[in-house]
């Protein structure tokens, strides 16, 4: 998958640049970028891939910078995609990420290795290697504006061709799914493909793309820019999303049919009256709530017709009760306020649907609701509802062939399986894109944490099974609630099955069942075996979890 073009953008002025005159426009934005000059000239670092020119970008470091740093910054920006090792390779010698690799540590300054003219190499990944050749190409007063690095200018998204038309493309079908592949497509012929959606990949700007599930992360690249930049310009909105045509498979059509047919026929018959209670709702409480309410009436009146067979009329305390304990429970995560929210959005919309002449019941159906809400709290938030409910949603994953290590595959899958549990229809593009605005607003990130947290629950308590305490099991709690409450979210990024192994051998260390610094007993190598990694890249990623711990 060559690309037409190597131009790329200045990320001081935001100009384009060619490769050859990226050198000259640089040097003369910093010296007008008002950044400030160190005590020592910083170096200006030429990075490409080694084989495709296509990919390259200019880095400016100071003199102090460690390789480590530089390490983390073409992690971030580039490479990282399940917590490999790396190495630099510098006049002979290497230095290597961690001590299990023969060689020197990378917690080295650049400045006695490296100066103007000095060439070297970064690998990343000794099973699938991604290979950078690096080289300073000049030196300048101005220093980076914030930290030992920083971004000043990279290719820009490459123009890949579509292997069917020859236009543009923006997609990527996975190897495993495309015979000879990864191929490249635009959308109308992905369309064609016949491609399930989980194995559809954006086109990353990387010479990592396409190898070992690697996933563009402009979260953690932006960390690297320079001041101005949003992570909404790193990749373009029209690339977030696969075509609408890259659907679920039959069965889960005709269930979100099913769902789907339910819904229409709530609204058709008081969609009036839900459209005047949101109303009121926001009103009282805000558009925020208001959205809230809406969609939990909805819920709620769609699983009464479709999995108990009764229109508004006809609901009974009994059935109120069974359907808030039966099937609501398993309903989607809502924003954190929502379990306790809901049993009182139901009892005032039932009471205004009474005032309307529409039942008459209401004393009775908000009793049987009442009682049952403590009940009905206690199940939505428990920790085994989680557990449980992905639980299931796994295992319909595997029975579709999704492989339960591409955790963005599961979690794509998760999501759409959320979606018809709430009763979206696939095809209903008006609610997607009211799901796609609520995403913007950073409710999927709060949703992904939640799914990541939980997938990473249900693999260390598989592995911790074999322990005759919960010794471990709740140090791996403690880690992974840690970890998510962390405002770097780290949860978010990376193999989710590496970050359960790394949460797994940090507790057993904790544990003192394992000693620190040593990765080759017994335990050690059964956590690899166990989990599917080299013990030294557990052991590289462990060092990164323990970064994001409090201290003790």
């Amino acid at each position: 998958m060559k690309s037409r073009q190597a131009r790329g953008t200045c990320l001081i002025c935001k100009g384009g640049v060619t490769p050859r005159g990226v050198l000259r426009h640089s040097t003369t934005c910093l010296q007008s970028s008002g950044w400030p000059e160190g005590d020592k000239p910083s170096l200006l670092i030429k990075v490409r891939d080694l084989y495709d020119g296509t990919y390259w970008l200019l880095v400016l470091a100071r003199r102090d910078a460690l390789l480590d740093d530089l390490d983390r910054l073409l992690r971030d920006v580039w490479v990282e995609c399940c917590g490999h090792l790396s190495a630099f390779t510098i006049d002979g010698r290497d230095y290597v990420s961690d001590e299990m690799l023969e060689g020197e540590s990378m917690e080295v300054p650049l400045s006695g290795l490296v100066a103007p003219g000095s060439t070297f190499l970064y690998r990343y990944d000794f099973g699938t290697t991604t290979e950078l050749a690096l080289k300073v190409v000049a030196e300048t007063p101005v220093a980076p504006p914030d930290g030992p690095l920083c971004l000043v200018a990279r290719n820009n998204r490459p123009i890949v061709p579509c292997d069917r038309c020859g236009h543009d493309a923006e997609f990527m079908l996975a190897e495993s799914m495309d015979e000879g592949g990864p191929h490249s497509y635009c959308r109308k012929c992905l369309a064609s493909a016949e491609a399930g959606f989980e194995w559809v990949e954006r086109i990353a700007n990387s010479p990592r793309g396409g190898i070992c599930g690697y996933v563009e992360d402009p979260v953690t690249a932006i960390r690297w820019y320079p001041p101005g930049w949003d992570v909404a310009e790193l990749v373009p909105g029209d690339l977030e999303e696969a075509p609408d045509s890259v659907a679920p498979d039959e069965e889960s059509r005709e269930y979100a049919a099913e769902v789907g047919a339910a819904a229409d026929a709530v609204l058709l018959d008081i969609g009036d009256e839900i459209d005047a209670f949101i109303g009121e709702e926001e009103k009282a409480r805000g558009e925020e709530f208001a959205f809230m309410a809406g969609e939990s009436v909805t819920t709620f009146c769609t699983f009464m017709y479709l999995f108990h067979g009764v229109e508004i009329r006809e609901w009974d305390a009994r059935t109120v009760r069974r359907c808030l304990l039966e099937e609501m429970v398993q309903n989607p995560d809502y924003p954190e306020e929502w379990p306790e929210n809901f049993v009182p959005i139901i009892c005032r919309f039932i009471a205004r649907m009474e005032a309307s002449g529409r039942i008459t019941n209401a004393a009775d159906l908000i009793v049987a609701l009442e009682e049952a809400a403590p009940e009905f709290i206690s199940a939505v938030t428990s920790p085994e509802k989680g557990g449980d409910q992905i639980r299931r949603i796994l295992e319909k994953a595997r029975d579709g062939g999704i492989d339960p290590n591409d955790t963005d595959a599961l979690l794509h899958f998760i999501f759409n399986e959320y979606l018809e549990m709430a009763g979206v229809d696939p095809d209903d593009t008006e609610r997607r894109e009211e799901m796609t605005r609520r995403a913007e607003e950073e409710l999927f990130d709060d949703i992904t944490d939640d799914l990541r947290k939980n997938m990473c629950l249900i693999r260390c308590d598989e592995f911790c099974s074999r322990f005759e305490d919960d010794t471990v099991l709740d140090r791996c709690v403690s880690i992974v609630h840690a970890l998510r409450d962390h405002p770097d979210a780290p949860l978010l990024r990376g193999d989710m099955l590496l970050w359960s192994a790394a949460v797994v051998y940090a507790a057993c260390q904790d544990a003192r069942l394992i000693r620190p610094g040593r990765g080759g007993p017994p335990l050690g190598r059964e956590i690899g075996s166990f989990f599917g990694f080299e013990v030294s890249s557990i052991r590289s990623k462990v060092k990164a979890l323990r970064g994001f711990l409090p201290a003790q």
